[in-house]
């Protein structure tokens, strides 16, 4: 009973902070409010051109103020959602939203969801220490350090000059893969190994999904459908591909590291099994970055086929991009099997020797 008690531990705590961030309103600049009651104005049907059915519904929200100087006050709003949800929100009473204020009238700006995000993030890390235990504040300490890293290198890429954003973002992968490494196994040899075969295997995918883009001349491949590009789009494909792709390589490269350090075999006989290690994980891992892919692209996939688009202009325009970049992603997964093999093998026999 004991041990089962423990796994209800970060369930309980994610409720408390759930319920204990619905008092929060106060730590906001922002306006607060929280949804008293919910009168439908009136409710409209819209058709488009490509003869896509909406329902328009306004309504007529009452909302009591929970922070600012007008705390406990009463104000109206109106809110128009869509059936379809797609830029819009449904407001029901008991919500908490943020609201604009201008000249004394107040607008919807968001739902407030900060509680149901906290919780989560606390039922997360809850988990993460039931686990893995102790090592578990090494893995918070690595995830919490490459955010804090990565949000500096994003606040520096956006002032920086074009050609200094692609090495930006190519140190930015090296900090990534050494810091987690060393937080994965300590300063130990099979951390050089980890991220060697790691920097290694996704530096040769991305220069040969380079090589042959170049060589075909992007044929099929719609660079100006990168997502909000604000500077050069090639660039920043690129760069999605690196960080993208990292994680499934370095995760490989450390099971096949792990494996091959644990072993007292030849040098040739440990090279063998860190290659049949890695064809074993290999397909599982590049099934998952597809399914990102695709999980990614599903919703606009389907408005583009709504709006009478063919599935092949679909499939090269939404999804063009997509392949590509799941594509050289899976280069770099195969590159890391014998890459990381061999310099696992090398790097134990040194050990061994040494020792």
């Amino acid at each position: 009973m004991k041990y089962f008690g423990k796994w209800l531990i970060p369930f309980v705590a994610a409720i408390a902070v759930f319920i204990g961030m619905q008092f929060d309103s106060s730590l906001y600049a922002k306006p607060v409010g929280r949804v008293e009651s919910v009168q439908v104005i009136k409710t409209t049907s819209h058709d488009d051109e490509d003869q896509n059915h909406d329902r328009l519904t306004k309504q007529q929200v009452k909302v009591r103020l929970l922070n600012t100087a007008k705390r406990g006050q009463s104000v109206t709003i109106h809110n128009t959602y869509s059936f379809s949800g797609g830029l819009d929100n449904q407001l029901r009473p008991g919500e908490q939203i943020f609201l604009d204020v201008d000249k004394g009238v107040y607008t919807l700006n968001n739902i407030k969801r900060d509680a149901i995000l906290a919780a989560l993030l606390v039922l997360t890390f809850g988990l993460i220490f039931l686990v893995m235990g102790r090592r578990a504040w090494l893995t918070s300490i690595s995830i919490l350090l490459n955010t804090v890293i990565f949000f500096i290198a994003v606040t520096w890429e956006i002032g920086s000059k074009q050609w200094q954003a692609w090495w930006l973002f190519v140190g930015l992968a090296v900090v990534f893969t050494i810091l987690t490494a060393v937080f994965i196994v300590g300063f130990k040899p099979i951390a050089v190994t980890i991220s060697l075969g790691s920097l290694l295997a996704t530096g040769l995918a991305v220069a040969l999904g380079y090589g042959v883009l170049t060589l075909t001349n992007y044929n099929g491949v719609h660079l100006e459908e990168v997502k909000y590009a604000t500077q050069m789009p090639q660039l920043l494909f690129f760069a999605q591909i690196v960080i993208g792709s990292l994680g499934a390589v370095l995760d490989e490269a450390s099971d096949i590291s792990v494996a091959i350090f644990q072993l007292h075999d030849s040098a040739k006989e440990r090279f063998q099994a860190g290659m049949a290690i890695g064809r074993n994980v290999m397909g599982p891992l590049i099934s998952v970055l597809f399914m990102i892919f695709i999980a990614d692209t599903f919703v606009e996939s389907v408005l583009w086929i709504r709006n009478n688009n063919s599935i092949a202009q679909t499939v090269i325009w939404v999804m063009g991009l997509g392949f590509a970049q799941s594509l050289i992603s899976a280069f770099g997964i195969v590159l890391a099997v014998p890459m990381t093999s061999g310099l696992a093998a090398f790097m134990a026999k040194i050990k061994k020797v040494a020792a």
